[in-house]
C-alpha cells in the first residue's frame, strides 16, 4: 500500500504548495457567481479524507459537528447542488491547516497500513458506485492533485486578490 500512500503524500504536498501563502481574502476569492473559492476546495479535499477514512474504518462519521460539516462538504456544491457548509467565516489559513492535519491523521494511518478487510471492504463512493476499500484509497491518493489543478488556474487568473 505504501505506492498509494506516496502518492497521497506527493498530492497533498502539492496542495499545501499551492495554498500556503494565500490570504483570507485569496482563499474566500471567487472567480464568478456560482464557483468554488479555494477554501472551498480545500474544505471539500478533506471532507473526502475524512469520508473514505470514517468509512474504511467503520468509524461515525458525523462525530461531532466539525465532521458532520465534513460529511456536508463532500457533497454540497461539488457533487450537488447548494452551498458548502464552510464559509467566508472560514475561510483562514488557520482553518484550512486544521481540517488538513485533522484529515491527514484520519487517513495516513490507513495508507501505511491497511489490512486486508478494509482493503477489500465493499463502499459507496461519494459518486454513488460500489467499490472495494483499495478503490477508494486509489481514487483519494489523486484526489488533492485534481483539486490543486484548480487552485492553480485560480490563483493564475488575473482578477485574482494580490
Amino acid at each position: 500500500m505504501s505506492e498509494l500512500g506516496d502518492v497521497w503524500r506527493f498530492t497533498r504536498k502539492r496542495l499545501d504548495e499551492a495554498i500556503h501563502d494565500l490570504s483570507p481574502s485569496q482563499l474566500s476569492w471567487k472567480a464568478h457567481k456560482g464557483a468554488h473559492s479555494i477554501a472551498e476546495i480545500v474544505y471539500h479535499v478533506a471532507a473526502c479524507e475524512h469520508y473514505w477514512a470514517a468509512r474504511i474504518t467503520n468509524a461515525e462519521p458525523n462525530g461531532d459537528s466539525f465532521e458532520g460539516r465534513l460529511e456536508q462538504a463532500v457533497h454540497d456544491g461539488f457533487l450537488r447542488d447548494g452551498d458548502s457548509p464552510f464559509g467566508q467565516e472560514d475561510a483562514t489559513p488557520e482553518g484550512i491547516r486544521r481540517a488538513l492535519d485533522r484529515t491527514a491523521a484520519e487517513i495516513g494511518p490507513i495508507y501505511d497500513l491497511p489490512t486486508p478487510d478494509q482493503l477489500a471492504m465493499p463502499l459507496t463512493s461519494p459518486i454513488g458506485d460500489m467499490v472495494s476499500g483499495r478503490e477508494g484509497l486509489t481514487r483519494l491518493a489523486q484526489h488533492a492533485g485534481y483539486h490543486t489543478g484548480q487552485i492553480w488556474m485560480l490563483r493564475l487568473d488575473p482578477r485574482f486578490p494580490e
